[in-house]
Formats: structure tokens, sequence, C-alpha cells
């Protein structure tokens, strides 16, 4: 089973946490790190998330240069409040700039004044609508070459886009969720080359990864996000990576930070790569 760390780009820590952990999460053997995308604090992250953010694109194009092997996952990206050309030339100058190394989340985001606070309020109840427009959207630029578009939320005539990513045919979509609703569930089937919920159990994992291969007429990786109230202590880790192992599930992202307050205790970063290093190191117990 293949593991993730989430690197804490959010909180007390953030700034260490982007410079130091990628490097040593490619050391210790790690096959991916993570970034979350907020943009700025709205009161309705309280009290998980503060107003502390790293960027996640700039903070992942820093973790591609620090690094030369690890996959750089982006965990999941707010797509309706960015630009969708903007944004697929940003991915593809980081895939070129890490020799294909991006593993690109989409997700359609909840906060309601971050929205707004970003100038893209219009777009938030049509944001399903939205994120499904953009993703062709992208596809398109990185086929390159010259092309226009017409859509019910973005038109243009005659750009040329280059240069595309590295990973043909496309840098590969993971598609959150953190339920089995059926607008989500119908985006993963249609789009994604990997499903990436949060918040599921493994039966929970098994029951609606069925239900989605069964829709999307193909078997679709699955993967998990799971955080630091999930599992206590490196044995509980393995046994609970183990039983999603099980069901199908070949990589977790695991956030080892907690919320925000736990982030600003003293010594945070420290035993976000204590409890890190303990986990991988047992990696091999979830061979097979």
């Amino acid at each position: 089973m293949r593991l993730g760390l989430v690197i804490n780009n959010n909180g007390a820590p953030a700034l260490e946490a982007v410079r130091r952990l990628p490097a040593l999460a490619e050391e210790a053997g790690y096959d991916s790190v993570w970034v979350t995308d907020h943009v700025v604090g709205v009161r309705s992250f309280e009290p998980v998330y503060g107003g502390t953010w790293m960027e996640p694109v700039t903070s992942l194009t820093y973790m591609a240069a620090t690094t030369s092997r690890i996959r750089l996952g982006m965990g999941v990206l707010v797509v309706p409040y960015r630009d969708p050309v903007l944004t697929a030339k940003m991915i593809a100058t980081i895939d070129r700039l890490s020799d294909g190394r991006v593993d690109l989340g989409i997700g359609t985001g909840w906060a309601k004044s971050e929205y707004h606070a970003l100038g893209r309020g219009v777009f938030f109840e049509p944001r399903g609508k939205v994120t499904d427009e953009s993703i062709a959207l992208m596809l398109r630029c990185w086929e390159g070459g010259e092309f226009g578009w017409d859509g019910e939320f973005f038109r243009f005539r005659n750009i040329r886009f280059d240069p595309v990513p590295v990973q043909r045919p496309r840098v590969p979509l993971w598609i959150g969720s953190r339920t089995g609703q059926a607008a989500p569930i119908r985006r993963v089937a249609k789009y994604a080359d990997v499903w990436h919920p949060t918040g599921l159990s493994p039966a929970e994992l098994r029951r609606t990864g069925d239900e989605l291969d069964d829709r999307a007429g193909r078997a679709v990786r699955r993967t998990v996000r799971l955080s630091r109230s999930d599992a206590d202590g490196a044995a509980a880790w393995i046994d609970l990576l183990g039983a999603y192992r099980d069901v199908g599930c070949d990589e977790a992202a695991i956030d080892f930070g907690g919320t925000d307050a736990d982030l600003a205790k003293p010594g945070a970063l420290e035993r976000v790569l204590e409890d890190a290093l303990a986990v991988v190191a047992r990696r091999s117990e979830l061979a097979g």
C-alpha cells in the first residue's frame, strides 16, 4: 500500500512544514506529499482551521524544487474559485518543472465567504456545474494547441496553450468527496483517474466504491485521506490502513497535524514528523 504525507501548509508551523517535511518524507520512504487548498481564514473554518495558509500551488512548486522522486499531490484544489485556464497553466508548469510528478485533487469547496473574498461569489451556488466545466476546459488546455471555448461559464476565442504537462494524456485527476452523495459520485465516475474520499469508513469505501465502478463502467482506483483523529499510535495506524487496503484502497494520504489548535502547540512539527516516521517504518506490514 502506498503512503502519502499531508504537509500542513496551515497553522503556526506552515512555513517550516513546507520547507522541511517534503524532503524528509521522500528520504523516509513516503510515496507522495499533499497540500490543502484554502486561501484565507473565515469564521466557518473555526475551530479546525485558523487564518494562516501557505498558498497551495506556490507551496507545491517549492516542494517540487526540494525533492526529486516523491509524488506531489494537491488534495484538493477548490476549482470553482480559481480560473480554469490559469490553473491549467500553473499545474502544467509544475508538472514540467517536476518531471511529471503532479497529482491534482479536485473539489468544489463549501465556504461561501471564501468564495466571496476571492471575488468568485457568483460561482458558489452553481459550483458543481462550474467544477464540471472547469475540468473539461482544463483537460482541453492540456491537449495543447489553439482552440476556443463556448461554455455556460467560460467563453473565449483562439487562445494557444503551451507547454502541456509531461504526463500524458493528462495530469492524473484525484476527485474528492466526503460521502457517497450522487453529484460528486457522478463527477468521479465521469472524470476521475483516482477516487479520493475523506471521512469514509472501510465498509463505506467498499460499498460506495463498488457503486462507483458500476456507474463508471470501469474500475476506479480507490484511495483515502485520513486525519490524526482516526488512529493513535503506529500499531493502530497499521491496523487501520490494513482495513482500507482490504477493501481495495491502494494509497492513503495521512494528516498527522490535526486542528489549528494542535498545530499551535509547542513542538507540533516535531510530533508530526515523529508520527510520520513511526508509521512509514512499519509499512512492510501492509504488503500484500
